[in-house]
């Protein structure tokens, strides 16, 4: 199996989630690490990981990043994969994996027909190491599909692990998927909309890290909420939006017609008045997971901020 991790800056909590990778419950798996520019000691750090390594069956290669952000970065490591790959999951450098995760998601893309696509994600344990806290990331209340992919990500990226199929498809579309906002939130739509399987895990995979320095987090609240609703108001969110759907768009040979035609209803629908609008939105099912969720987004759709 694959493991590719995009890192900058990673040194105070690269060890320890180096560490836990080798209690995966595999015995043999390659980490990429595409290190986007790094200057710290992370560099040094890998080093040591790698020596350690030596006659095992484990492997480490790291490679210079793109310098151009954390989705770019794991958008050139999807690029770089084999013409066949393997199974491919997705590592952050600051989370700690809990025992066996990768075993787990192996069992489940092993009951797959090897021609079908499919991908596994999992919960997220949120970790508030300065609080001594640990709190369950929120369980699935819809079942995911394309039509929720394009309003919201639940494929956590640093609990993805794609079968050989689905690693092909991001593969292909991983040079068209420049600009995007968050690599992980494009893979579950651009695998959702390509038919893949989609297989949820309902273990914990992993101690997501809260720290000062994370690229998106995990916050809740009345000021994360608040937050939120300011991003909207102002416009971040139909940016985001606006990144996402182009690059699915530069992909659509990739998708099943069901799927474009969703899409196509999606892209209708923010350039038309707010009847026009409202109905193309209707009519292409699109959902988020929970009915708060969907207050906002028929919220903004409303406002025009979609």
């Amino acid at each position: 199996m694959l493991i590719l991790m995009g890192l900058l800056n990673g040194a105070r909590h690269l060890e320890a989630q180096l560490t836990s990778l080798l209690a995966s419950g595999l015995p043999t798996w390659e980490l990429r690490v595409s290190d986007d520019g790094s200057t710290d000691a992370s560099r040094a750090v890998l080093a040591r990981f790698a020596a350690g390594l030596e006659g095992s069956g484990f492997r480490l290669r790291v490679g210079d990043g793109p310098g151009r952000g954390f989705a770019a970065n794991y958008l050139t490591l999807l690029a770089d994969l084999p013409e066949v790959p393997g199974c491919v999951a997705l590592a952050d450098q600051d989370d700690i994996w809990l025992p066996g995760r990768l075993a787990r998601a192996r069992d489940l893309l092993g009951r797959v027909p090897g021609s079908l696509p499919a991908f596994t994600f999992a919960r997220r344990i949120d970790w508030f190491p300065q609080a001594g806290r640990f709190r369950p990331s929120a369980p699935l209340r819809r079942r995911p599909s394309f039509a929720n992919a394009l309003v919201e990500n639940v494929a956590y990226g640093n609990t993805l692990v794609l079968n050989p199929a689905a690693a092909r498809i991001a593969r292909r579309a991983a040079p068209l998927a420049e600009g995007i906002y968050a690599h992980d939130w494009f893979l579950y739509q651009l695998l959702t909309g390509a038919g893949a399987l989609c297989l949820a895990d309902r273990a914990p995979a992993l101690l997501y890290r809260q720290h000062g320095g994370n690229a998106i987090g995990a916050a809740r609240g009345l000021r994360a909420w608040a937050g939120r609703k300011g991003q909207v108001l102002r416009g971040v969110y139909a940016e985001r939006m606006t990144a996402q759907i182009a690059a699915l768009s530069r992909c659509e040979d990739l998708l099943l017609d069901e799927n474009r035609a969703v899409l196509g209803q999606l892209r209708r629908a923010r350039g038309a008045d707010l009847p026009e609008r409202l109905r193309q939105l209707h009519r292409a099912g699109l959902y988020r997971q929970s009915w708060q969720g969907n207050l906002g987004f028929w919220g903004a759709a409303v406002l025009g901020r979609v």
